[in-house]
């Protein structure tokens, strides 16, 4: 019986020894934003989605605090979310003890903040293992972008510093999230350089590391000098118009919408473009990106658009094919297709398309 016992104790041992870590992750919230009794929730990244998502939840206490554990099954991308109120920066959940401190504020609700609450993100501290420290030594450098003589410079600095901590902090999954976030501050070949210097075959395989790839092959194929994609979209009266059929002409591109202020700003700049090279081979193509198709038609009416070739993004081809969200969006192509010139903005709407025709 003994030796059964004996058997059995062993047994329990070695399943204990091979079962999987459990984690304890403790978050602290404080400020003027924050009282016990909210709800804390846990996002965790979906590497199918590449989004993150409503995970876990727990009640701030007395002390500010909330506790998730679970099964640690190795390194994830995680962020803290108060009800209501705000969604921390991004962090690294990789190893078993992780503490992470944070600073709820309230300001004045805006456009941008209907509720004014945030969390302090930049000065979000996380104790843990290496990608916890490597996010809070870029933090570290990040804040030097606020000094004075960093001001004008900011978008190279900030480059530079991921480059360099690409190089200190080999394969970090932290320095490849933070890539992806601020992967628009890069040149093409400077990306190309970036995603070079990650050589662990768990990371290449990474969906992340995969977006960036397919992001910048995406980018390469609208740059300047290259053949502008084909794409049909709707006009007026419903009738499907794809861009090769310009072909021939030198045509601009105008991504705008009723509610955008600064593409509304742009359509004096337009309309000239259009006045001045009409007659000698010059098209203007405007591309709408209002949901409502209300809205578009109405604006067009407004600003005297009839004259255009007016189109209707509903096709997201703004995104798919441009990589771009923001608006306005105003390029030149010449009659090969071919792309001339990017986010022209101002005088330079017409003025490089008078330069380019005069060629």
């Amino acid at each position: 019986m003994k030796h059964i016992i004996l058997l059995l104790g062993c047994l329990g041992c070695l399943f204990a020894g091979c079962s999987e870590p459990s984690y304890r992750l403790t978050v602290s919230i404080y400020g003027n934003g924050s009282l016990p009794g909210d709800t804390v929730y846990l996002y965790r990244f979906n590497e199918e989605t590449l989004q993150f998502e409503k995970g876990d939840s727990a009640m701030l206490d007395d002390r500010q605090q909330v506790c998730f554990t679970g099964k640690y099954t190795g390194p994830e991308f995680v962020c803290g979310g108060v009800r209501k109120k705000a969604t921390s920066k991004f962090f690294m959940l990789d190893s078993t003890e992780v503490f992470a401190y944070n600073v709820l504020l309230h300001e004045e609700p805006n456009f941008f903040n209907p509720s004014g609450y945030k969390l302090t993100k930049k000065y979000m501290i996380v104790e843990g293992g290496r990608e916890s420290a490597i996010l809070d030594y870029y933090q570290g450098m990040e804040r030097l972008t606020l000094l004075p003589d960093q001001l004008k410079s900011g978008d190279a600095f900030k480059e530079g510093v991921m480059m360099d901590m690409l190089v200190k902090f080999p394969n970090s999954r932290a320095m490849l999230m933070i890539l992806n976030n601020e992967r628009k501050r890069f040149s093409m070949d400077r990306l190309g350089e970036a995603l070079s210097l990650f050589d662990s075959p768990e990371l290449i395989g990474h969906p992340l590391y995969k977006e960036l790839v397919a992001y910048r092959e995406a980018v390469m194929k609208t740059s300047v000098g290259q053949v502008v994609p084909d794409f049909s979209l709707p006009s007026m009266n419903g009738e499907e118009v794809a861009i090769r059929s310009f072909r021939g002409k030198y045509v601009l591109l105008d991504f705008w919408a009723s509610w955008c202020g600064p593409c509304i700003g742009e359509m004096p700049n337009v309309h000239k473009a259009y006045d001045l090279l009409h007659d000698k081979g010059f098209e203007v193509i405007s591309i709408s990106t209002d949901r409502k198709e209300s809205d578009w038609r109405k604006a067009m009416k407004e600003k005297q658009m009839e004259h255009f070739v007016n189109l209707r993004d509903t096709k997201g081809v703004l995104h798919e094919i441009f990589n771009r969200d923001a608006i306005p969006f105003i390029l030149l192509l010449d009659p090969q297709g071919r792309i001339v010139a990017k986010e022209l903005r101002g005088k330079d709407i017409y003025e490089v398309a008078i330069e380019s025709m005069n060629k």
